[in-house]
């Protein structure tokens, strides 16, 4: 696969998966059709040797990326030192072709995890800037930052969703990540057409995408009809009409399904997405 340079200035990866502990031995002895995977990186922060060393075999095969969980980019308290630094040594080890998290607010301690979103406020937007501007700093590496729901937060005032993420990309220097379903949701709730959301963001920020819960991927490769009446697709492919290819992870959201089933979305993903570039 060409590793082509996108407007971003990192490579196109073309298709992947997350690669799960339980892929890894299939993975290695099968070289599965995939374009590159996708680790948590949390998952491998305290590794052990053996999982280490399967995780370097696997990169000598395909590109890897590291996506976090527990940056808490927003929160009001201080950045955690400490686990910055394991996600550093575990970004020398791995070299990843790029770093992710969410662009969010973590809750507190009895909340450890939960991905809260934001209040697209001025004071937000430079308190966030900041804070991303530290964070890659001490790691040395550009950072993409994913999209969260919005449900629960009154809207109706500050920034709206898109404008926010667009100004953190353009004056922090760091990338946006796509989840499609969580984009969904937003644009549901803000009652906006997909178009108004996405005229707002550059294609200069947009390097990666989430892809869970497409209808369409689970049927037959060729059902238009199936892909019509599929909203999380429809707005892929939106998607990819305005931007062109980017990277792109399918996942699965509510279980985990076998590595053959997820080469098998990959492929249908492929051709589909490869049909409506074709188009542009």
């Amino acid at each position: 696969m060409s590793q082509t340079e996108t407007s971003t200035g990192l490579p196109y990866l073309g298709f992947g998966l997350r690669l799960r502990r339980e892929y890894m031995p299939q993975v290695l002895s099968e070289r599965p059709d995939v374009d590159w995977f996708e680790i948590i990186s949390e998952n491998h922060l305290e590794a052990k040797d053996e999982q280490l060393a399967r995780l370097l075999e696997i990169r000598t095969s395909y590109p890897l990326v590291m996506h976090g969980i527990s940056l808490g980019i927003g929160s009001p308290w201080p950045l955690d030192r400490g686990y910055l630094g394991k996600l550093k040594r575990l970004i020398d080890r791995v070299e990843p072709a790029w770093i992710s998290d969410h662009l969010c607010w973590r809750g507190a301690d009895e909340m450890h995890g939960s991905l809260l979103p934001l209040p697209y406020s001025p004071e937000m937007l430079d308190h966030v800037v900041t804070r991303i501007q530290r964070v890659q700093e001490m790691l040395g590496r550009q950072i993409l930052l994913e999209n969260v729901p919005s449900e629960g937060l009154d809207r109706s005032r500050g920034m709206p969703e898109a404008e926010f993420i667009g100004e953190v990309a353009r004056r922090s220097g760091s990338l946006i990540l796509i989840d499609v379903g969580n984009l969904l949701s937003s644009i549901r709730t803000a009652r906006m057409g997909a178009d108004d959301y996405l005229s707002a963001l550059s294609p200069a920020h947009i390097q990666q995408i989430h892809l869970g819960g497409a209808v369409a991927l689970c049927g037959p490769a060729a059902d238009p009809a199936a892909a019509g009446e599929d909203p999380v697709w429809s707005l892929y492919v939106r998607i990819l009409e305005m931007f062109g290819p980017v990277s792109t992870m399918i996942e699965r959201e509510d279980t985990i399904a076998p590595l053959d089933e997820m080469v098998q979305e990959v492929s249908k993903a492929r051709c589909s997405a490869s049909t409506v570039l074709s188009r542009r």
